[in-house]
């Protein structure tokens, strides 16, 4: 794939019927018309004569994407105890990763894994109702979801008896702790290094 740069000059198909019209690559803001949402810093194909964009190269569409996915996306929102949140600062330490970075990334990790993987929703559930995670819930968790991920959960939630949202949550902090440092899944350690380096 070749990649265009700022300033590269190439041909568009001009809508008021000039025809092939010289066209200059560009960064600019593009509108979505279908949400009103801004995107800026769009490389572009500009209308030498017109200023208006005529053309967006191949290169510049997965940003177009990533910004309607991104309005698609849901809130995802839980209460916990404050515990619990000891443990998500206890996790994003010990992967040196920040832990409002960190704990989406986690609880994405887990409950994503628990929608493919019954035992591990059953698993969470039971978490769930432990003493650690049957305290007071005085802490207000909440990040952005793909909508694919908080169908999934709600998936769970159907499929799996007691498998509230809050519940997956509170069981996937609890399963963490126990798998990430009292070194119960050398392999979920390896993923979520693997996630933390990443952020």
């Amino acid at each position: 794939m070749r990649i265009l740069r700022e300033g590269d000059c190439g041909t568009a198909l001009a809508p008021d019927g000039r025809g092939w019209v010289p066209v200059t690559f560009g960064y600019r803001t593009v509108r979505l018309e279908e949400t009103g949402v801004d995107v800026p810093n769009v490389l572009v194909g500009v209308d030498d004569e017109t200023g208006t964009i005529l053309i967006i190269p191949s290169q510049s569409t997965p940003r177009l994407k990533a910004a309607r996915e991104l309005v698609k996306d849901e809130v995802f929102q839980v209460r916990i105890p404050h515990e619990l949140e000891d443990i998500l600062v206890l996790l994003a330490d010990q992967f040196g990763a920040s832990p409002s970075k960190f704990t989406p990334a986690l609880l994405r990790f887990y409950l994503t894994e628990a929608s493919e993987r019954r035992a591990l929703a059953v698993r969470l559930v039971k978490l769930s109702q432990g003493p650690l995670a049957r305290g007071r819930r005085g802490v207000k968790l909440s990040f952005r979801g793909s909508s694919a991920f908080t169908s999934s959960v709600r998936r769970t939630s159907k499929a799996v008896r007691g498998a509230s949202k809050s519940a997956l949550a509170r069981g996937a902090i609890i399963a963490a702790k126990e798998d990430l440092l009292d070194g119960r899944s050398p392999s979920r350690t390896e993923k979520m290094q693997a996630v933390a380096h990443a952020l």
